[in-house]
């Protein structure tokens, strides 16, 4: 019961109720809230995977590594200017063109990645025409630069 009556006393006085407080429907609802929480903590944990490539100190210290041999190991950076001018490794490249050279760069390298940069006020829409071309000519993996190569 919520309240309790006193029952002690003489005939003249009244008697008073006295509160007395239930805390079990506290203790339930806190309950019920624990559980709930328990249960969707781990559904609102956001996992993302992050591989980097691991770190060699002791032939780092040694000798320094050897410069690259030959254009195989040079990426190769597709990059459109501020007038829409499409551009393979600095070597200017038509569009027409594109789809036909491209797989054929990208034959020769050992690294089958595009790097790709555009200038910051060419239109996304010319961005990205390009892009489907490149992809249109074989580039699987198009990695985009954070950097800007064309200035």
């Amino acid at each position: 019961m919520a309240i309790a009556l006193n029952t002690s006393g003489g005939k003249g006085k009244k008697q008073r109720p006295v509160p007395v407080v239930n805390v079990t429907p506290l203790v339930d609802v806190a309950l019920v809230v624990l559980i709930i929480l328990m249960t969707v903590t781990p559904m609102m944990m956001k996992q993302f995977w992050l591989n980097l490539p691991k770190k060699d100190d002791q032939n780092e210290k040694e000798q320094p590594p050897p410069p690259p041999d030959d254009d195989a190991n040079k990426p190769l950076v597709l990059t459109i200017d501020r007038q829409g001018a499409v551009k393979i490794n600095n070597t200017l490249v038509q569009r027409e063109e594109l789809k036909d050279r491209l797989p054929r760069m990208l034959a020769a390298k050992t690294q089958k990645v595009l790097y790709f940069d555009a200038h910051n006020e060419l239109p996304y829409v010319k961005a990205v025409e390009v892009l489907d071309l490149a992809r249109l000519g074989g580039a699987k993996s198009i990695a985009i630069l954070t950097q800007n190569v064309v200035h």
